[in-house]
């Protein structure tokens, strides 16, 4: 059987097909379509009707793609797009109205709990946070505790942090305050207070972004697992701040996330700093391939 999963987050409308045999998935396709709500939200924080439009638009898209390839039902989901809009009853009733597809809201700690059940065979690792680097928000959680509970989303996503600054990338300046609003975060939830983790295990578009550059950056030959070296990531960091050459590198590697791309790599740097971690994994599996293991289960 062939099921669609439909994720509207705050920076794009995705798709992931999967072929379910019993207790086996097998992908059968995975779209993405860029939309940054934050870009259509007025001054009290309503999606315009331009922003529903191509909210809309993208969710058609995606329904025909997954009709195109055979599924049989197509579900849909909203992580931290519904949690900023407040509106959402409107742009609910206009998808609704529009695709037939009743969307299932996901609050902060059940996205995480979705990241964690995609990549929770990386608690082999021994010693592995999970960071879920999305838009607006980021989901942290232990591997080796699958307690919903524990886990975290807090407003510090990529996306997020962009806002604290105007032009188009942080100075030297501006970055320091980010790092520093990042751990201040941290520290105010009680993030795993006095715990360390070795590993990192990154998910979400803007985690795969910066992989792309990070491995453009030291000429990586093509690999099976997606890795960085916290060293090397904070010396790329201190490239992109300053360099005047970090726009090629963008373009070339991802064109999409030129805005978030240096916020991305704060994030990522803090946290990994904030948790004594050596070693980033990024890993392609996300809130959909979650949701769709545990309609399986």
């Amino acid at each position: 059987m062939k099921i669609g999963i439909i994720d509207f987050s705050s920076t794009a409308v995705s798709l992931l097909v999967s072929d379910i045999q019993g207790d086996m998935t097998e992908e059968v396709v995975s779209l993405r379509r860029p939309v940054s709500i934050l870009d259509y939200l007025t001054a009290k924080g309503k999606l315009s009707d331009r922003g529903i439009e191509k909210v809309v638009d993208s969710i058609m898209f995606l329904m025909d793609s997954a009709r195109k390839v055979g599924a049989e039902r197509v579900k849909m989901l909203s992580t931290a797009s519904m949690r900023l809009i407040s509106n959402y009853r409107e742009v609910t009733a206009a998808i609704e109205a529009s695709t037939g597809l009743r969307i299932e809201v996901l609050d902060g700690k059940a996205e995480a709990y979705t990241d964690y059940v995609a990549n929770r065979g990386y608690s082999t690792l021994g010693s592995a946070l999970m960071l879920d680097v999305g838009g607006a928000t980021a989901e942290l959680a232990d591997l080796e505790d699958g307690n919903m509970e524990s886990m975290h989303s807090l407003f510090i996503g990529p996306l997020a942090l962009s806002r604290r600054y105007d032009d188009m990338y942080p100075d030297k300046d501006e970055a320091k305050k980010l790092r520093k609003h990042i751990r201040k975060t941290l520290e105010k939830n009680g993030v795993y207070d006095g715990m360390e983790f070795e590993h990192i295990v990154l998910t979400g578009g803007n985690a795969d972004a910066l992989y792309r550059v990070y491995s453009d950056y030291y000429s990586l030959p093509e690999q099976n697992v997606k890795s960085m070296e916290k060293k090397k990531l904070s010396k790329l960091l201190k490239h992109l701040i300053s360099s005047s050459e970090r726009s090629m590198l963008f373009i070339r590697n991802a064109p999409e996330n030129v805005h978030v791309i240096i916020p991305a790599a704060i994030l990522v740097n803090t946290v990994a700093s904030y948790f004594s971690s050596h070693e980033l994994i990024v890993s392609e599996a996300g809130v959909k391939e979650g949701y769709l293991r545990l309609i399986v289960e």
